[in-house]
Order: structure tokens, then C-alpha cells, then sequence
């Protein structure tokens, strides 16, 4: 199945405090985290285009990094949100994973894995399962305590139906429906299940220094 990258690469990595766009930072191996996060796709086959979204700051050196082959980029929004719908105005493939710029450790696996559950369903994300109790807690103190074997912990790419996923962005729009992932985006704005897919612990997404030192 032939498919469009989108990467969000258009946040600043202010937690990291590197000081620069942690997508810049540079491993022993002499690539950039968004070098690595690209390279599974520009090797696959199925991968037909690449569209990353890039801040203004950002996007000529981006494009230095790599701007060739069926890499093309947008410029990102004032939200995560806006950005991935910026990009997805360039999206021409039937079907679209949605990635995080800041996941340079993606399994190829959980790409043929995800392209596979989208033969049948328009909306899929990958999650692992959550291997600490999670507690609600409000004002100190804690309220309740989640079963753990119902709680998954959502990664990227998400995966969809590129009309359809553009569709509920649409209507997220219009309704003001603010929302932290795209699955978020389905499960508010239309009728459709998004299906879960078995992801990989090794797919991190480096948000700390401490996530520098890899899977």
C-alpha cells in the first residue's frame, strides 16, 4: 500500500533546552534526529511521499538536511493541530501516517503493521501498553486509580485515510475542538473506531535530554 509521510517537525524542544530545535541535534552517527526519524521512510518502497512540516525558523535548514528525492515541506501553524493540517493540504497519496519529527527509533515493522490494519480501517494509531499504575489526582491528592490492562499508551505514526482524516480536521475546525494527537481528532469529530495497533517500546519520542541516549 502505497502511503504519504507527514512529519511534524515544527516545535521547538523547549524541554530538551538544547538551546535550538531538538530535531537538529546530532548523533555519534553524524545525522540529525530528523535525518534518523526520516530515514525509514525515505527506504521504504511504499513510502511514496514525504511532507514535513517545518517552522519558518527552520525550514531552509531542513531543506539543506533533506530536501530531495520525495521530501517536500509546509510551514507549521501556531499548534501542533494547525501544523499537521498545513501539511496535510500537501498530502497526495490515498493514505497518511502522521509521525512525530521527535521519533527517530520507528520499526519498520510497525509501519508494514499499521499499512496492513489500514486495508480494513480508516483510522489507526500505534500504542503500547502502560507499564505503570496510573493515578487521577486532583489538588495532591488522589482520586482514582485506572485499571492498567484497559490503558495503552498512544504513539505515532497514526494512520489514516487521507480524505477522511482531512475531513474530521475540517470539522475540528469549525467545532473549536482543540486535541493533543490526530486519533483525538477522529474519535471527536466522527461515528468511525479508531483501531489500535501493537506499537514498540523502542519508538520514543525524545522529549528530554534524557531521551537523547535512545531506545
Amino acid at each position: 500500500m502505497d502511503y504519504t509521510a507527514l512529519v511534524v517537525a515544527a516545535g521547538s524542544g523547549s524541554r530538551v533546552n538544547l538551546g535550538y530545535n531538538k530535531l537538529l541535534y546530532t548523533f555519534e552517527n553524524g545525522k540529525t534526529i530528523l535525518e534518523e526519524t526520516l530515514r525509514v521512510f525515505m527506504e521504504d518502497a511504499q513510502c511514496r511521499q514525504i511532507v514535513v512540516v517545518a517552522n519558518s525558523d527552520d525550514k531552509e535548514t531542513f531543506i539543506k538536511l533533506c530536501g530531495c528525492g520525495k521530501v517536500v515541506f509546509a510551514y507549521g501553524g501556531e499548534t501542533r493541530q494547525q501544523s499537521v493540517y498545513n501539511g496535510l493540504k500537501a498530502v497526495k497519496e490515498d493514505v497518511v501516517l502522521i509521525h512525530d519529527g521527535a521519533r527517530p527509533w520507528l520499526p519498520k515493522a510497525c509501519i508494514d503493521e499499521l499499512l496492513e490494519n489500514l486495508k480494513e480501517h480508516p483510522a489507526c494509531l500505534l500504542c503500547v501498553p502502560v507499564k505503570d499504575t496510573i493515578k487521577e489526582v486532583k489538588d495532591g491528592y488522589v482520586v482514582s486509580t485506572y485499571r492498567r490492562d484497559t490503558l495503552k499508551q498512544a504513539q505515532t505514526p497514526q494512520g489514516f485515510d487521507t480524505n477522511f482524516i482531512i475531513h474530521c480536521y475540517e470539522k475540528a475546525m469549525r467545532l473549536g475542538i482543540q486535541a493533543t494527537d490526530d486519533a483525538q481528532i477522529v474519535e471527536e469529530c466522527s461515528d468511525i473506531a479508531v483501531r489500535a495497533v501493537n506499537g514498540s517500546y523502542a519508538n520514543i519520542k525524545v522529549t528530554t535530554m534524557e531521551d537523547l541516549k535512545g531506545k
